[in-house]
């Protein structure tokens, strides 16, 4: 026996060892978009969309605490932007978007967790780095202190599903001879952070510590070379101001050679009145441009800071408008959330966006508002009505956009 089939078989009989106990799910979504860019509504652009995701978790003792999870998935869309210009794509993706073998060990000091594979991790942020990496991690917990590491690869990933920045704040994208129909793979960086929390240190307060670096490598991707590796530092602060009360403060420097600083400010104050699962919150965030002592913040993951039609991430670069660079993004703003019947959550929201474009002040970008209804018909049958406007300083910047999402369960 080869050694292929050597472990083929091994992998066989762990399998159907453990597969009665297995547990299984199965979603099928489907989801209707159409955008509106500028004022005038012209051109529409519809994207359709349909996706099947399969999970499993697979115990290996009895107390359920030693795993392998498992999340794939296939979907296709299909936009088309009518006009004068009009054209359609379409686009089917396969993806494993979670391949992780799990183990909880509980010892008199704390608990362990630790995972190896493909995971999903997020910053303290949430706006630096929030995506699948290959790699493992780990976590030791107890009641006064958290720690975790985390190390991986991102060359093996999606492009079609992940999208990274370089150091310079723009997206690699494989040019059309190179793109594949279902997989193509992503710009390749070594990953690694650490975190260290202190919950409920005063006060009921929670003090977190990170640090994340991120250094460019080979990959089976042809991605372009980053010649600067980069590096972030985050504290967060949150607790309870009073009963029903709670806030949320984070700040984090960014850097490529510890000689500049880049700064992402992030700020959040939330209401939790006793009133049908309602909460109402108001938040702020900055992303520093080239002013004063900081440079422009560049993070990791794209991630769009507002509706506009532009789509500027948090590093200020507009995907439209390639040849603009913006300095630096604010946007701050009040939402609300309610259920205000039994299987019905309701949501809106609205913010007011400023882009740093001159040296001396801040120009008003727009304001958007959003809002989104999702009811549960049954239990494994939901439904989501979600609408936005994007109200810029210029037409080209607004937007407007309406989307439903059907989503079954089994």
């Amino acid at each position: 026996m080869n050694v292929k089939k050597y472990f083929a078989a091994v992998l066989f009989s762990v399998f159907s060892v453990f597969a009665f106990s297995a547990e299984l799910s199965f979603f099928l979504g489907d989801n209707t978009d159409l955008k509106f860019n500028s004022e005038e509504y012209k051109e529409p652009i519809l994207k359709q969309s349909e996706a099947f995701s399969a999970l499993a978790k697979i115990p290996f003792n009895k107390k359920g605490t030693t795993f392998l999870s498992l999340e794939a998935s296939i979907s296709h869309s299909y936009e088309k932007i009518f006009g004068d210009n009009s054209n359609s794509e379409n686009d089917f993706i396969a993806d494993l978007n979670i391949l992780k073998f799990s183990s909880i060990i509980e010892c008199s000091a704390g608990k362990f967790f630790l995972d190896a594979g493909r995971l999903f991790l997020s910053d303290l942020s949430s706006a630096v780095f929030a995506q699948s990496i290959d790699g493992a991690s780990a976590q030791f917990s107890t009641s006064w202190l958290d720690i975790s590491v985390f190390g991986g690869y991102t060359g093996l990933l999606n492009l079609k599903n992940i999208s990274i920045m370089n150091s310079s704040g723009y997206v690699w994208e494989p040019g059309d001879e190179d793109e594949n129909d279902f997989y193509d793979f992503c710009a390749p960086y070594i990953a690694g952070g650490v975190k260290i929390s202190f919950p409920y240190l005063l006060l009921n307060q929670t003090i977190s510590l990170e640090g994340l670096g991120f250094l460019n490598t080979e990959g089976p991707a042809d991605s372009p070379e980053d010649e600067d590796n980069r590096f972030y530092g985050t504290l967060r602060l949150d607790g309870p101001l009073a009963p029903m009360v709670f806030y949320g403060l984070s700040g984090t420097a960014s850097s490529t050679d510890f000689s500049d600083f880049g700064f992402l400010g992030r700020a959040n104050i939330s209401l939790f009145p006793d009133f049908k699962s309602s909460s109402v919150t108001l938040s702020a965030s900055y992303a520093s441009g080239d002013r004063g002592p900081f440079v422009p913040f560049i993070g990791f993951t794209q991630i769009t800071a507002c509706l506009s039609a532009d789509e500027p991430t948090y590093s200020g670069i507009s995907k439209l408008l390639d040849e603009t660079i913006y300095k630096g993004i604010s946007k701050a703003g009040l939402s609300a959330s309610i259920v205000p019947i039994d299987k019905l959550y309701c949501a809106i929201g609205g913010d007011a966006v400023f882009l740093d474009r001159a040296d001396d002040a801040f120009d008003y970008y727009g304001f958007q508002v959003y809002g989104n209804a999702k009811y549960y018909l049954f239990s494994d049958f939901a439904l989501t009505l979600s609408a936005s406007h994007f109200a810029g300083d210029s037409s080209d910047s607004s937007r407007t956009e309406v989307a439903f999402n059907a989503v079954i369960s089994f």
